[in-house]
């Protein structure tokens, strides 16, 4: 026994403390004496309650902090989701728009012409090493024939090549058997523009002829298939040859041929 004394004499202490404190509050609730002990009694007391109180506000909080996350996380996903959906019918909104905006632009375009034309879709795509063609949804029971111009607004695409009663299959111009009488915008030059597949050029353009890195080459109407004035492509590229009475002229079509999807084939 006094071994165990020895080793928790400072418990014990302790608990003696308590008892004696729990002692006089007794003592003064009950016959009203000792007020002498009552701010001391009271004092000691608070500083534990406060110790107790503390622990328990701050356990209270930690908890309440932890459910304030879950539920922010929860809130912060659902709102992701939503934003999800809403850029998705957006994006669904700006092809809509994008589609209505080019059909715009091509029944614009078909009513500044006088020709009668035909609007078709692009349906299919032949780009080998060897040719450039596109297919279109209209044929023969739309009216098109072969040779028929096929424009958009920005400009010409190329010339039917081959007709079905539902589709046709166009001849781009930067196919290496297409060939368009144009002339130069600026200064009314003319020459045959054929195609290169990823480009087109300009055939026996004398050496002395004015033609530059910039220039609208439009069509002249000489060819019988393309009315006049169409925008065809733009020069980039003009090498002249001392040893040679020509220059290389190379030029970009004004159509962006990789995104056709709607165009217009003028009937004759």
């Amino acid at each position: 026994m006094p071994g165990f004394f020895d080793k928790n004499k400072k418990y014990i202490a302790i608990l003696a403390l308590f008892l004696l404190l729990f002692w006089l509050v007794t003592i003064q609730v009950k016959a009203g004496r000792f007020m002498v002990l009552e701010k001391p009694v009271l004092a000691v007391s608070g500083f534990f309650e406060r110790i107790i109180t503390g622990t328990y506000y701050g356990i209270a909080g930690i908890g309440r902090g932890y459910v304030f996350m879950v539920r922010a996380e929860r809130e912060n996903r659902r709102l992701a989701k939503e934003v999800g959906n809403l850029r998705l019918e957006n994006q669904i909104m700006n092809e809509l728009l994008s589609e209505n905006e080019r059909l715009r632009e091509a029944l614009g375009f078909k009513k500044l012409n006088p020709p009668a034309s035909v609007t078709a879709q692009v349906i299919g795509r032949d780009s080998s090493s060897s040719s450039s063609t596109v297919t279109v949804n209209k044929g023969s029971l739309a009216g098109i024939d072969r040779d028929l111009a096929v424009i958009t607004p920005d400009g010409v695409v190329g010339r039917v090549h081959a007709v079905l009663p539902g589709t046709a299959r166009v001849q781009l111009l930067t196919d290496p058997g297409s060939t368009i009488a144009v002339r130069v915008q600026r200064n009314r030059e003319e020459g045959l523009l054929e195609g290169k597949l990823d480009r087109c050029a300009l055939k026996y353009v004398s050496f002395y002829i004015d033609v530059q890195e910039g220039d609208l080459l439009v069509t002249s109407g000489l060819d019988g298939i393309y009315p006049k004035g169409l925008p065809v492509a733009r020069v980039t590229t003009v090498r002249k040859h001392e040893a040679s009475s020509f220059q290389t002229v190379y030029a970009d079509p004004v159509v962006r041929i990789s995104r056709l999807e709607e165009v217009l084939v003028f009937k004759k």
